[in-house]
């Protein structure tokens, strides 16, 4: 007896995949380039842009994100005159380097940072404070209808310019306090104000929110994401009174309470989490700022908790990973956002010409989350040199949640094809119909899309 369907099992893949919008992060830095030396980094993106040294630096991971951020000072030299080459051309450098960048403006830095523009500092209204560090600064007055207008203009320039870019990954939202997140005496009512100028420009780029601060309680009408800048803090100095375990940290004492009065525990189901480490893994290996200090933080901890918050990018700062760790922040980052294993396909073993065939499968989501832009799941059929794309448009793949996808459909086929073997494959594809998500999975041809196998047409 002929069998009328046929069934196919592909083999799972454990192997770290550099799909896009997940992952680690590189910082001011794009793939290729040098890390930071030591310890430190630097909050002004890049200017410059050497050759890559080499694909994957020695000491890092695989990355399709880039995580820049730039002071106003460099973006607005002159009052109402922007810059954004440096931008355009950090950009041009992710494409070639096989990544897409968030971005954050930032208004100032620290005391010993980039301060606000010289002229807005001479013409509108300014306080002084002392945000961050202690050390008095002079800042744009946050409750100001000048620094409202100012800052507000810079964004509404910069989303005409970018928004919708297939290259820019999202908007770190940033306006009061150094780099913009949110320390700072401000009202409700003005914060709103900033968030809403965010939302109104920014229509079809991803938006992440600070989630500490007022901003994310009005960021979350528009569907925005959201950021700890603290990931992996579990220790503070300690003092005569308080051992270091005992201290105040953000593992502990900050993110399980803000996650849950934000009301942001199911945030990732439609925008991502974005975790910026504390310090740098480095740090986190010594237990403190110098390698004498040696009270390894739990690395297994800090990741347990990653997971369960379902990251989607994770940014070290570009700064050297430990020898020690660096097996387990891969497969950290192997884990976190989406990863798509197509489990079984289903596939009628004939057809006819003119009419439709018939496949069910299954897909499993092993991330954490889904992702957050889209794409088009397609079928291809092939025949000698006959090739048709069919878009299964009714389909969201930004509803694959962490778990099972069943798939049942019925797909015409073209009379443009011969009776005889049909090739049959399914892809995750861009605008270009080239497939830009790959499968976890062995049985994938050298383009990436996924092989179904033959159906026989009459």
């Amino acid at each position: 007896m002929v069998e009328l369907t046929q069934k196919k099992r592909y083999t799972e893949i454990t192997a770290y995949l550099n799909n896009p919008h997940r992952g680690c992060c590189t910082f001011q830095h794009f793939n290729g380039d040098k890390l930071f030396d030591g310890v430190g980094w630097n909050e002004q993106g890049p200017f410059e842009f050497p050759e890559p040294i080499e694909k994957v630096i020695k000491g890092y991971l695989p990355t399709s994100v880039s995580y820049c951020r730039w002071f106003w000072d460099v973006m607005e030299p002159e009052d109402g005159k922007y810059d954004f080459s440096f931008i355009e051309k950090s950009l041009e450098v992710c494409e070639k380097r096989g990544q897409k960048m968030v971005i954050r403006l930032m208004p100032f830095g620290s005391s010993r940072q980039s301060q606000i523009p010289k002229w807005y500092r001479e013409n509108y209204a300014t306080i002084k404070d002392s945000p961050k560090s202690g050390i008095v600064q002079t800042v744009p007055d946050p409750e100001s209808k000048d620094f409202l207008d100012k800052w507000g203009s810079l964004l509404i320039a910069f989303a005409a310019k970018f928004d919708g870019n297939p290259l820019l990954e999202g908007i770190d939202l940033a306006f009061i306090g150094p780099w913009g997140e949110g320390a700072g005496k401000s009202s409700d009512e003005q914060v709103e104000r900033f968030v809403d100028i965010y939302g109104k420009y920014f229509k079809q780029t991803l938006l992440i929110s600070q989630l500490s601060q007022k901003t994310f309680k009005f960021a979350k009408k528009y569907n925005a994401g959201w950021r700890v800048d603290c990931f992996g803090d579990l220790k503070g100095r300690g003092s005569d009174t308080f051992s270091r375990e005992m201290t105040t940290c953000h593992m502990y004492d900050s993110y399980p309470k803000g996650i849950v009065t934000a009301g942001a525990q199911d945030t990732w189901q439609t925008a991502p989490v974005f975790m910026e480490t504390c310090s740098v893994p480095m740090n986190w290996y010594w237990g403190g700022n110098e390698p004498q200090s040696n009270h390894p933080a739990d690395i297994d901890f800090i990741i347990e908790q990653g997971l369960k918050y379902h990251t989607t990018y994770f940014m070290p700062k570009y700064t050297y990973l430990p020898d020690a760790w660096i097996d387990k922040l891969e497969d950290f980052c192997r884990k976190i956002g989406y990863r798509y294993i197509y489990r079984q396909v289903v596939l009628d073993r004939f057809a006819k010409i003119g009419e439709k065939f018939n496949f069910t499968s299954w897909i499993e989501n092993t991330g954490v989350a889904p992702i957050y832009v889209h794409y088009d799941l397609a079928i291809r059929l092939r025949q000698d040199q006959t090739e048709e794309i069919i878009t299964l448009n009714h389909i969201d793949i930004t509803k694959w949640l962490p778990g099972d996808v069943w798939l049942d459909e019925n797909i015409d086929i073209p009379k443009t094809f011969q009776p005889g073997p049909l090739e049959v494959s399914i892809a995750i594809i861009d605008k270009n119909k080239t497939p830009a998500v790959r499968f976890a999975v062995n049985e994938t041809f050298k383009d990436y899309w996924l092989s179904f196998g033959e159906i026989y047409l009459t």
